[in-house]
């Protein structure tokens, strides 16, 4: 009895400590995460806004960091890819001079390294005014400007033809 009892309870926990994880891991990116209300102007509050601005501003430059080693990474990756193109087309034309067949296949890029996703930006800092003058240079698309919108002019399309 004793023994399924202590089974229970090592489970209990294992359960209890992974929930806690999970609470904190969704506060991670909130300033005033557990509800309670907060005066925005104090001290405390102060603190931790400019330790979450640091913390963010550290995140990006990590995350920047290792997008460029892994761009780096992936441009050594395709320079010895062509190397290797190189040798493999040097060989097949030297098979097909000598009429004998290449005894390896043409070698493949093979996936790149994928970026990590780009930290979330700070809400607090973007800048939308919200009057939709966005991109806005006064030229309608598809309106009657003069311009034709089926990708080119007739000649261009004569030539091609």
């Amino acid at each position: 009895m004793a023994v399924l009892n202590s089974m229970y309870c090592d489970h209990l926990s294992g359960q209890l400590a992974a929930q806690e994880e999970k609470q904190k891991k969704q506060k991670k990116g909130r300033l005033n995460g557990d509800g309670l209300p907060r005066l925005l102007t104090g001290e405390e509050f102060y603190t931790r806004v400019v330790e979450h601005e640091e913390a963010t501003e550290q995140e990006k430059i990590d995350w920047k960091e290792g997008d460029n080693a892994r761009k780096q990474r992936n441009k050594e990756w395709k320079v010895a890819y062509q190397d290797t193109l190189q040798l493999w087309e040097e060989e097949r034309n030297l098979a097909k001079q000598d009429k004998w067949q290449i005894a390896w296949a043409k070698p493949k890029l093979g996936k790149l390294e994928a970026p990590a996703p780009k930290p979330v930006a700070n809400p607090g800092n973007t800048d939308n005014t919200g009057d939709g003058a966005e991109g806005d240079d006064g030229n309608e698309e598809g309106g009657d400007d003069g311009t034709m919108s089926d990708g080119g002019s007739e000649d261009e399309q004569w030539r091609t033809k």
